[in-house]
Formats: C-alpha cells, sequence, structure tokens
C-alpha cells in the first residue's frame, strides 16, 4: 500500500485484504490437520503484514495531505517535511535514533509499524490534526494488536520460546495449553459464531475504518 490523497482508497484496499484472509480461516474447528495449520499460518503473519503496511501508508498520507472519508484535510503543525522519504527519516529518527539516516535506508530501519504506539507517537510529534481521532480507533477494545505479533513470530520461527508464548495467551483466553498455535487460534471463544483470528481480523478491519472515517 502507497500514500493516497484519499483515506477511502486505502480503507478499500485494506478491507478487501482483510475480507480475503478472513474468508480462508473464519470457518476452521479447532481440531485441524497439516493443510489447514500452513493456512493458518500464512493468513497470521499475513494479517499482521496488512497492518503495519497499512499503518506505514496511513501515516506517510497524513504527513503529505489527506482526506478523510468524510472530506476533512488533514495537516501537520512540523514544517519541513514535505516529501516521502522526509516522512521516513522523521520516523526512524523519532523511534530509532541509533539508526544512522546519513546512510542508505532499508525497511529494516523504520519504526515498527504493526505497533499501535508507532503512529500515535509520531502524529504527535508532527502536531497531526487527526491525533485525537488516532487515539480513538486505537482505543478500539481488542487484544489483536497485542497477541497477533506472537502468533505470528512463532509462524514464522517456530521454535520453543516463541511457542510457549502462545501458551501464555491461550492461558490467558481460558483456552486448553494443551492445543497447538493454529488450534488456539482456530478456537471459538464462549458464543462467538467464529474463531480468534477471524475475530482478530474483523477487529483490524473495524480500526482501519475509524482511523479512515
Amino acid at each position: 500500500m502507497r500514500p493516497v490523497r484519499l483515506l477511502g482508497d486505502l480503507e478499500r484496499v485494506a478491507t478487501r485484504r482483510a475480507l480475503t484472509l478472513r474468508t480462508l480461516v473464519h470457518h476452521y474447528p479447532t481440531a485441524v490437520g497439516s493443510k489447514e495449520d500452513r493456512v493458518v499460518s500464512y493468513v497470521a503473519i499475513e494479517a499482521l503484514n496488512l497492518w503495519a503496511s497499512f499503518v506505514r501508508s496511513y501515516y506517510l498520507s497524513c504527513v503529505l495531505g489527506v482526506k478523510t472519508r468524510a472530506g476533512l484535510k488533514i495537516t501537520i503543525s512540523m514544517p519541513g517535511i514535505s516529501t516521502a522519504s522526509d516522512a521516513v527519516i522523521f520516523s526512524i529518527r523519532r523511534m530509532k535514533p541509533g539508526v544512522n539516516t546519513a546512510q542508505k535506508l532499508y525497511r529494516r530501519d523504520e519504526p515498527a509499524w504493526h505497533e499501535p504506539h508507532t503512529i500515535l507517537t509520531l502524529l504527535a510529534a508532527l502536531g497531526s490534526s487527526n491525533l485525537s481521532q488516532v487515539h480513538a480507533a486505537l482505543g478500539y477494545r481488542t487484544s489483536a494488536f497485542k497477541h497477533l505479533p506472537t502468533f505470528r513470530n512463532f509462524f514464522a520461527h517456530r521454535n520453543e520460546d516463541t511457542a510457549k508464548k502462545t501458551v501464555q495467551i491461550a492461558r490467558s483466553y481460558g483456552i486448553s495449553t494443551k492445543l497447538r498455535p493454529s488450534e488456539i487460534l482456530c478456537t471459538r471463544l464462549g458464543r462467538r459464531p467464529q474463531n480468534v483470528l477471524a475475530d482478530w481480523l474483523d477487529d483490524v478491519r473495524n480500526v482501519i475504518g475509524l482511523l479512515c472515517q
């Protein structure tokens, strides 16, 4: 996803992707086989990638000047930032001051876009006119942004340490700690009509909508 002039355009792209990912897993039962495990792994990793990519594009769009879905122009009060490159360098200097921005920069040098405090810190530092809206949107009641990275790390690395962290999350949800990570994500909590991972994707989609409205 790239910077846009209208947040509605960014919302449509991100929402469509979230719905596609949700469709892949929302019907899965708790007991999953090896094929389903691979799909859950893919969806968990891509869900976090989707959120991080959206936030990065949202940030750049706000800095460069964008209109919300309601037609309000977002502005910043920080002078001297007029290009995407300026915005990226500012984000690195603010969030990762140890990185030398005078050299060639790579995506790995950029902030952790998936962490909500990143966008909040940057927009506050820039004096962005939509800061209160962003605070409200990220106040949405969900554990997706806290727990999805843990499962993403497990599926990306699949080692004992990352597995233990998923078990801790299962325990906090009242889910059996004997389940595999993919089965934890495919568990339905209470009377929920869909599993945990599908709920998280809906939560991500809802927050994106609130950020762009």
